[in-house]
């Protein structure tokens, strides 16, 4: 297999397109799935479904989109292994492919990245979609893995415990003032005291990532000196929007609060909550 590295956090249409002219190239795509995955049922040729509602998500557990107990399997039995590049999209642009991305962060892979703009950017430059493959093979992934870029709630109230530190919230502006309906039944408005709101849509200009130092003047406006960011949202999908951005933008330590609002408000938990 010839061996492939993904240039940054985030890759161009064009790049993969490339890449994929080279059969022998050890590179596998995945597409990032939530919602009906029949809607996800044609897109970049030879992509492997990631399927957030399905197992890359915890089947066990009382919250949405939690991760799952044995990360690494999901992404061996997607024919990953160490030295794989991995490219994830989703159907919508960028939205649930950067939580699939940063899964493959928690199992150990580095050699992974975004599709700028994802199906959307594909389809919009002529380029060939087929049906979503089956995996045939699996991958050996040895890579020493990182379940701290996941944190619970102990977490959070760690990170809001100290200056340096910022908690982000990745919702819209009204959900985070608690004036927008939260889509989950059940959950108190507001958001976690102490934490600022950077709504995964600013990072993102139609559909594709913002320029580095775009998300570097944005990040600095609402985070100051900050440089270590725990990010939160709904259920931790679009926190991982959040956290991809920041990653373009150089930080270097960032966690995603796995829990989000669908653990911190709801009542059974007992969290002080922001109006």
């Amino acid at each position: 297999m010839l061996s492939v590295t993904v240039p940054g956090p985030v890759v161009s249409v064009n790049w993969l397109s490339n890449q994929l002219h080279n059969r022998d190239a050890d590179l596998v795509v995945l597409c990032a799935s939530m919602g009906n995955p029949e809607k996800s049922s044609v897109g970049v040729p030879g992509a492997l479904l990631a399927d957030l509602d399905g197992d890359f998500s915890a089947p066990d557990s009382p919250l949405p989109h939690t991760a799952p107990s044995d990360v690494r399997a999901l992404f061996e039995t997607r024919g990953i292994s160490d030295g794989t590049a991995v490219v994830v999209y989703d159907r919508f642009g960028i939205m649930c492919a950067p939580r699939v991305w940063w899964l493959a962060k928690v199992a150990g892979l580095d050699n992974v990245a975004v599709l700028d703009g994802g199906l959307p950017a594909w389809i919009g430059a002529g380029l060939e979609v087929e049906p979503v493959a089956s995996p045939t093979i699996r991958g050996t992934i040895t890579a020493v893995g990182h379940p701290e870029l996941l944190v619970g709630m102990s977490g959070v109230s760690r990170a809001l415990a100290r200056s340096a530190w910022e908690v982000v919230d990745a919702r819209s502006a009204g959900r985070f003032a608690g004036v927008e309906a939260e889509p989950r039944p059940g959950l108190k408005p507001g958001h976690i005291p102490g934490s600022v709101n950077i709504p995964f849509t600013r990072v993102l200009s139609n559909g594709h990532m913002r320029a580095p130092e775009e998300l570097a003047d944005l990040f600095r406006q609402t985070v100051g000196d900050a440089r270590r960011l725990t990010f939160t949202c709904g259920s931790g999908v679009t926190a991982c929007v959040d956290a991809l951005a920041a990653e373009c933008a150089g930080y270097k330590d960032v966690t995603v609060y796995d829990g989000s609002w669908s653990e911190w408000g709801s009542p059974e938990a007992g969290q002080p909550v922001g109006p």
